[in-house]
């Protein structure tokens, strides 16, 4: 199938919107976004995943999210299945649709109408759902689906990439601010040592008192302390 320039555009835009977020869950809005600007028949779409055992989705829009949280409530629907089985679900009219007969009725009744859930995939494991969702009966065509499977592909790729760029962010974050408090704290122990002529276990004994009696972090108390002789005022 030749893939339409605009398209191509669009798969460009997933595979650089990792870069352009400031964490994973707006990097999965914009995935939603991006998705429904390359599939045509699309309104709107949402991408469902796992967190901490529990089902959980982010979406293009709020009507979008409803449909992902009607499942949940309901414990069944094309999403749900999707992610399960790894087979993609094309509902042409959901009004016409016998399978998930708790959700399809409440879906119905906020304008959906036709449903493409197709598994996201990495390194051969499933890893979610992209969910696009339309106004009207029988919007996604056999086009469609084929393109919407390139997206899911594509979609899912990026966010492992996020999902690992975000993580070790977050980490070089914390490490580097674990040295910066490192470097806070053996400065005022210096400080401490210097006005009660002490020795560095005693001075961070009384960093440790002050923290607890104050009811602060260890890295406050330091930060005062350092501020304090900075301005040139008393450590006691």
């Amino acid at each position: 199938m030749a893939v339409p320039e605009d398209m191509l555009s669009e798969l460009t835009a997933l595979a650089g919107v990792v870069l352009a977020q400031d964490d994973l869950p707006s990097a999965l809005v914009q995935m939603c976004r991006i998705s429904v600007r390359a599939v045509a028949g699309a309104d709107g779409a949402s991408i469902t995943t796992l967190r901490e055992g529990l089902p959980s989705a982010l979406a293009s829009d709020d009507w979008a999210q409803g449909f992902d949280e009607l499942q949940y409530e309901e414990h069944e629907g094309p999403c749900f299945d999707a992610f399960r089985t790894g087979n993609i679900f094309r509902v042409r009219d959901l009004a016409a649709e016998p399978r998930w007969p708790s959700w399809t009725p409440r879906a119905v009744e906020r304008g959906g109408r036709s449903v493409l859930s197709m598994p996201m995939t990495s390194e051969g494991q499933t890893i979610g759902a992209l969910n696009l969702y339309a106004r009207k009966p029988d919007a996604f065509t056999a086009r469609d689906v084929s393109i919407g499977e390139i997206v899911a592909g594509h979609a899912g790729l990026a966010s492992q990439v996020a999902a690992a760029l975000f993580r070790h962010r977050d980490l070089a974050e914390q490490l580097a601010d674990a040295m910066q408090s490192r470097a806070t704290i053996e400065q005022a122990k210096g400080i401490v040592m210097a006005s009660h002529h002490c020795d560095a276990d005693q001075a961070f004994d009384l960093l440790v008192k002050l923290s607890q009696t104050g009811h602060r972090k260890l890295r406050e108390v330091a930060e005062a302390i350092v501020a304090d002789a900075m301005k040139g005022t008393s450590t006691d």
